[in-house]
C-alpha cells in the first residue's frame, strides 16, 4: 500500500505519507496549521521525495548494475572535476552508443527513455550538478533562518 494524502480537518490540515511493501515500511506525517511555513511543508516533501527516489529504483525491471557500469564508461570520479570533463560527459549522454549501450538492458523504447533519465541524474551527480534539493541543504537553509520571500 502506498499512500500519500493531503486531508483537511476542521481548520487544520496535515500531509500523510505511509508505505508498506514488504520489509518496506515508511510513515511521514505533518499537521498544517495557521502557524506552518511553507518552507516546512517544502521540507516534508523533500524528505518524501528522497524516500520515493531512493526506492523506485529497486522497482524499476532494469539491471541497475550494468546502468552503473555505463555511467561509469562515460564518467567515473577522479579527483577534481573541470569543465572538460563536463562537456564531455554529456557529449556521451547524449551520443548514439550510449543509446546502444542501453537497449542491452532493455528493448522497450520507453525503458531506453527511463534509463537515460536515471544515467543523467547518476553522471550529472558525479560531475557535482545537483539535479534535487535535498534535505540536508534545506535544513541547513532553515538553520540560518533564511526566509523564501523574493528581494526586490
Amino acid at each position: 500500500m502506498i499512500n500519500i494524502t493531503t486531508v483537511k480537518k476542521d481548520d487544520n490540515e496535515n500531509i500523510q505519507f505511509r508505505v508498506k511493501k514488504g520489509n518496506w515500511f515508511v510513515v511521514k506525517k505533518m499537521e498544517i496549521d495557521k502557524n506552518t511555513k511553507d518552507i516546512d511543508i517544502a521540507r516534508i516533501l523533500i524528505s518524501i521525495d528522497e524516500t520515493v527516489d531512493r526506492k523506485i529504483v529497486e522497482y524499476l525491471p532494469f539491471d541497475m548494475k550494468k546502468l552503473e557500469e555505463i555511467a561509469d564508461e562515460i564518467y567515473k570520479k577522479r579527483g577534481k572535476i573541470k569543465n572538460e570533463d563536463i562537456v564531455e560527459a554529456i557529449k556521451k549522454l547524449k551520443s548514439p552508443k550510449i543509446t546502444r549501450r542501453l537497449r542491452e538492458i532493455t528493448d522497450s523504447k520507453e525503458g531506453v527513455e527511463i534509463l537515460k533519465v536515471i544515467l543523467n541524474r547518476i553522471v550529472l551527480e558525479r560531475l557535482g550538478i545537483k539535479t534535487r534539493i535535498d534535505t540536508k541543504l534545506i535544513d541547513r537553509y532553515i538553520e540560518r533562518g533564511m526566509d523564501l520571500e523574493v528581494k526586490g
